[in-house]
């Protein structure tokens, strides 16, 4: 028996909690890790550069989670794909599959790239960045896209890797790039005083080293597949179905950044100490959406296999739990760090006038946080369930549209920094509301059937 087909058994049979938890577990830990490159950034930013530079780095940084968002979903379409032929035996596919996707990471890379040096003033100016904000902002950006192309090149490697049933290799890639990280923005920050691109060349130095690393995994240490430079080619069959399973994740995750970027542009009418504020709770906010992350993540293969063995009961079973599972591990998360209240905020940023705005901020989006548990969880199911056009479509309403038109009202008629949070949980309960309504019509249909 393979180990593919083993943790498949696992997740069709016996108990629930469990293989969730050792599904979700690797996820989270990866997650945090992979965020100590852009947080870490921040961290050294707001501590040795002050809040004028952090705040240059926050208004501009959901530029690039926008940008990122569309290879993650390439990344995510071209390890079901390479999955999908390694469980049928189809190596000689998966390889195919495997130098497609990488070639498309090097174009996409390149693209990025030269977006990041030709369109970086553009594209602060339309997210309307304080013109005291904009020279420091402009540096930051066009350092940092020098760094998309080991990244999306990382992102894309490890997805094959994980297909390949080693999900080991990219989780300690990420532990040592972390750490490089952590070396270089003290390098580059603290020792060299190179202000805010040296964050940018520290997180670049670090994807460059993780990228390599999964690279070579894949050149020399994967038993399934060989990574070869010689067979890099677009092959068409595989771009097809890497781009159909890829791009609607990749709209999903764009256009809810793009939200969150017309957010920013009206944060950015509020004035310095408010903009390095929320760029403080983006950071601070992740060690919570982690877990639902991974959960939700976990509940879709979870789902998506007990359809497949026509066990719908433990559909059901394994959606309870998974909800049970996320709603607790963010509702402890976020208890902690309300508790430690100007403690947590103040790991990023020491200002004063700065923490307490952030304070206000997490005031009411933390004890409303453990929805995002919910919405992941109930997404991952409708997904599983083999609806995934029916998620993008919820999400993009309830967590764009809605949040866009919600934002207007508010910014218009009210005109408060808690008023544009209360717009966050808000929106997250229409999402919770919708997702449960396509959740439950769904599951009432597949025992019709």
């Amino acid at each position: 028996m393979s180990q593919k087909e083993n943790k498949t058994k696992l997740m069709i049979s016996g108990g629930i909690a469990i293989p969730l938890i050792r599904f979700a577990i690797p996820l989270f830990l990866g997650s945090i890790f992979q965020q100590l490159y852009s947080t870490t950034d921040f961290l050294f930013v707001g501590n040795y550069l002050g809040k004028a530079s952090a705040a240059a780095v926050g208004s501009s940084g959901i530029l690039v989670t926008c940008l990122i968002g569309l290879f993650t979903g390439i990344a995510t379409g071209a390890g079901i794909t390479v999955s999908h032929s390694v469980g049928a035996g189809k190596f000689q596919e998966a390889e195919a599959h495997m130098h497609t996707a990488i070639l498309l990471a090097l174009l996409g890379g390149i693209a990025m790239i030269s977006f990041g040096q030709l369109a970086a003033v553009s594209v602060l100016e339309l997210l309307h960045v304080p013109a005291n904000l904009m020279p420091e902002a402009v540096e930051y950006v066009r350092f940092y896209f020098l760094g998309m192309l080991p990244m999306i090149l990382y992102n894309i490697g490890a997805g094959i890797l994980r297909a390949c049933g080693d999900s080991t290799s990219p989780f300690y890639i990420l532990i040592i790039g972390g750490f490089v990280n952590v070396c270089m923005d003290y390098l580059m920050i603290k020792v060299l005083q190179t202000g805010v691109r040296g964050a940018a060349i520290a997180t670049t130095i670090s994807q460059s080293f993780s990228a390599f690393a999964v690279l070579w995994k894949l050149s020399c240490g994967n038993e399934i597949l060989q990574l070869r430079i010689a067979k890099l080619k677009i092959n068409k069959n595989s771009m097809l179905s890497i781009l159909q399973l890829g791009i609607p994740a990749g709209i999903q995750s764009i256009v809810i950044t793009l939200s969150n970027i017309i957010v920013q542009y009206h944060i950015n009418h509020y004035g310095e100490d408010v903009i390095a504020a929320f760029a403080t709770y983006f950071k601070l906010e992740n060690f919570t959406y982690f877990p639902a992350l991974a959960f939700g993540q976990a509940a879709m293969t979870f789902v998506g296999q007990n359809v497949g063995a026509g066990k719908h009961e433990r559909v059901k079973k394994g959606l309870a739990v998974s909800s049970i599972l996320s709603v607790s591990m963010i509702t402890l998360i976020a208890v902690f760090l309300l508790a430690l209240g100007r403690t947590s905020v103040g790991w990023f940023i020491k200002d004063p006038d700065v923490i307490n705005v952030g304070l206000h901020i997490i005031a009411i989006t933390f004890p409303l946080y453990w929805l995002n548990g919910l919405i992941e969880v109930f997404g991952g199911g409708v997904r599983g369930l083999g609806h995934p056009t029916t998620s993008m479509i919820v999400i993009l309403c309830t967590l764009c549209c809605f949040r866009v038109l919600l934002l207007s009202v508010v910014d218009h008629y009210i005109q408060t920094v808690q008023s544009i949070v209360w717009v966050y949980p808000i929106s997250w309960i229409s999402a919770a509301v919708g997702l449960f309504v396509a959740l439950y019509l769904y599951i009432k249909k597949l025992f019709i059937e």
